[in-house]
């Protein structure tokens, strides 16, 4: 998909209207407000890597804001990516507030309410499937609306990564697995990034967040273990299970839900990505160990076979 918008094609009264119809439809639901009708020239374009879709966009200023009418309306599984490559902007997200310069990348969650104030002269935006993000990055959610460290290297090496995306013709240069195994790495960047995001806030965070960090981090390694329980848990962390119960509550879940959504989420990247070639081997390598159960519940949460997502994956 490459996708190519202006305002210089309508007429003025039409541009707050046309404009925000274009990102509307193919970012997020939200609304775009504009200071001045008559001389707002925004310039939009998208192209899809795999299931990632790039945008870049220049615009004089306006507000895109996703209200509560928006996330009933259109649940959007994704996560966006903002990289400011020259402007300005405001990102407000879950009670944060970060100020957006030249240079600067950083993640907002379209599940959730947010407002973005911007005067981007050029911005890239990146549409990320929610569950590829979470399958590398837990963990995500909690860093919305904060800047990447930008001394970092990792940040340095993801800016450039993802301007290379935006600047590279993927239908011409490169073959349709290539493009998977491209977004793939893209998206393993992208989480190391924000795991060293995790490693420069963590003094920040409160004891029951790093806990429960811990706790998620180790369900993440032990995945495949099909004998895994809320008590094996607790013992690990050293914490009763009542308090490890408690602590996923807080975040709307429960322990042996999220070890559940993790697997499949597991496992659906591995088909998805090539990593897995039979269906058998994305269940045991991700603790299902019946093959029949993971298919029903899979095509439940998905729409689909994890069959037929592995024969899209192959062509």
């Amino acid at each position: 998909m490459k996708l190519n918008y202006s305002t210089e094609k309508v007429s003025e009264r039409q541009r707050p209207e046309y404009w925000n119809e274009v990102v509307c439809k193919h970012c997020v639901q939200a609304d775009s407000t504009i200071d001045s009708s008559g001389s707002f020239i925004g310039q939009y374009a998208a192209k899809s890597i795999d299931e990632i879709e790039i945008s870049r966009m220049s615009s004089p200023r306006h507000v895109w804001q996703r209200a509560a009418r928006h996330v009933r309306r259109d649940a959007n599984e994704a996560f966006l990516l903002t990289l400011m490559e020259s402007g300005t902007g405001q990102l407000s997200q879950s009670g944060r507030s970060t100020q957006i310069n030249n240079g600067d990348i950083a993640l907002y969650d379209a599940e959730r309410l947010f407002t973005y104030d911007m005067t981007p002269e050029s911005v890239l935006l990146l549409r990320i499937p929610r569950k590829q993000l979470l399958y590398r990055a837990p963990l995500a959610e909690r860093y919305t609306a904060m800047r990447f460290i930008p001394d970092k290297p990792i940040t340095g090496l993801l800016f450039h990564t993802i301007r290379s995306a935006a600047d590279i013709n993927f239908s011409e240069d490169l073959p349709p697995g290539v493009q998977t195994q491209f977004a793939a790495s893209l998206l393993d960047l992208l989480a190391a990034t924000i795991q060293m995001q995790m490693a420069g806030s963590d003094s920040a965070s409160s004891e029951r967040e790093k806990l429960l960090g811990s706790a998620k981090q180790y369900v993440e390694s032990h995945l495949d273990d099909p004998q895994l329980t809320v008590d094996r848990i607790a013992i690990a962390l050293r914490v009763s299970e009542r308090t490890l119960t408690r602590m996923f509550a807080e975040s709307g879940t429960t322990p042996m839900r999220w070890v559940w959504q993790r697997r499949l989420e597991a496992a659906y990247c591995s088909l998805k990505e090539g990593r897995a070639r039979q269906v058998t081997e994305a269940a045991f390598r991700n603790g299902f160990n019946d093959v029949s159960h993971f298919s029903r519940i899979f095509k439940l949460c998905y729409g689909h076979s994890p069959k037929d997502l592995l024969s899209r994956t192959r062509r």
